[in-house]
């Protein structure tokens, strides 16, 4: 098995953030505990979780602006490195962590991930990656100012002497 080509990071690089994990090469190997196979396993989930929220944000994927990719090969590789740990009963994603326990490990992993590329999404257009749609394209609503009180529209349709039509009603 091999990374997938839209996949960030490297084995490599997780084991360089993970080092008691690794073989003596400085990488992982057939013998080594989660294994390479293992180890590119979550290197393609993981990168699959971000290339879904730069998709979402209107990001071809895969990014390839040098600085661009290397920060999503530094999100991917850091949330691989816990999940080495995990499997070995150690850090953040271990089978005995509160946090896991309590929201699963997919749900904190996707939730850091969408937050770390709305921070960064501005800044990723900026530095040159590729954008082919943006969010602002949408019609959207938010239900929450930034200090997370309720917002009402500032129109309503009623305002307009507008009378909704039911068309579907029978």
């Amino acid at each position: 098995m091999a990374i997938a080509a839209n996949s960030y990071g490297s084995t490599a690089g997780v084991a360089a953030l993970t080092p008691r994990y690794a073989a003596v090469g400085g990488d992982f190997d057939g013998t080594t505990n989660p294994t390479l196979a293992r180890v590119e396993n979550f290197i393609d989930r993981v990168s699959a979780v971000v290339n879904a929220y730069l998709s979402q944000l209107g990001f071809v994927i895969p990014i390839s602006q040098a600085d661009s990719k290397l920060l999503m090969d530094n999100i991917t590789l850091e949330h691989v490195a816990l999940m080495v740990e995990g499997v070995r009963g150690t850090g953040r994603y271990a089978p005995t962590s509160k946090a896991v326990a309590g929201r699963g490990m997919m749900s904190i992993l996707s939730e850091e991930i969408r937050q770390y590329l709305d921070d960064v999404a501005v800044g990723l257009e900026d530095m040159g990656a590729a954008r082919n749609k943006s969010v602002l394209n949408r019609i959207s609503y938010r239900s929450q100012d930034e200090r997370g009180n309720d917002t009402f529209p500032l129109f309503q349709r009623a305002g307009f002497g507008n009378s909704p039509t039911n068309w579907d009603s029978n």
